[in-house]
């Protein structure tokens, strides 16, 4: 185990903040594995919105500094977990109404519990994982920042979850390094 509340990798010439909002990240898997797979890449800066002892100046020069944004969150019931919102509502928007955000960009890294095919249209959730993110869409685009294709690892309640996580981790390590090298 080690501290999440803010690890910083070596500097590069993009830094990439890294925003995990996970309420029960020690007993999580999914999430854990992804974390883990690009915590050592460099210019890479986990923020655990979980962690004790906030700060709120510190968090938005980190964002204000950050050439890229990452949500990471376990998707259920439609949403992201709670604090995310707080932070958006928080620290995104005071930073976003500098101008700072605008030309970064926004990826959205999610596990969810069900397979893919359940999330499309149609499928037992009726709505695609790109319709249910949209409002993180709209917030990149009214802030001028550019959007990336989210990142979704299926499968967490499924038989498949092991390998589902491990495939999912190996892939999040190549985007990181072909997106934020």
């Amino acid at each position: 185990m080690y501290d999440l509340k803010v690890y910083a990798m070596e500097k590069t010439n993009k830094k990439v903040l890294l925003v995990l909002a996970h309420p029960h990240y020690e007993e999580s898997v999914a999430n854990r594995a992804l974390v883990e797979a690009v915590k050592g890449l460099p210019g890479v800066t986990v923020l655990d919105l979980y962690a004790p002892e906030q700060n709120g100046e510190a968090q938005q020069r980190m964002l204000s500094e950050a050439d890229a944004l990452v949500f990471q969150f376990p998707f259920y019931w439609a949403s992201a977990p709670s604090a995310l919102k707080g932070w958006i509502d928080e620290i995104f928007m005071a930073v976003s109404m500098t101008g700072k955000l605008a030309g970064k960009r926004l990826l959205v890294a999610a596990t969810a519990g069900s397979e893919y095919d359940a999330y499309r249209s149609g499928g037992r959730n009726r709505f695609t994982m790109d319709e249910l993110l949209r409002p993180y869409q709209f917030m990149a685009h009214h802030v001028a920042m550019e959007w990336e294709t989210p990142f979704v690892v299926y499968g967490m309640g499924t038989p498949e979850a092991e390998e589902n996580v491990r495939e999912g981790a190996e892939a999040y390590r190549r985007l990181f390094e072909e997106l934020f090298a």
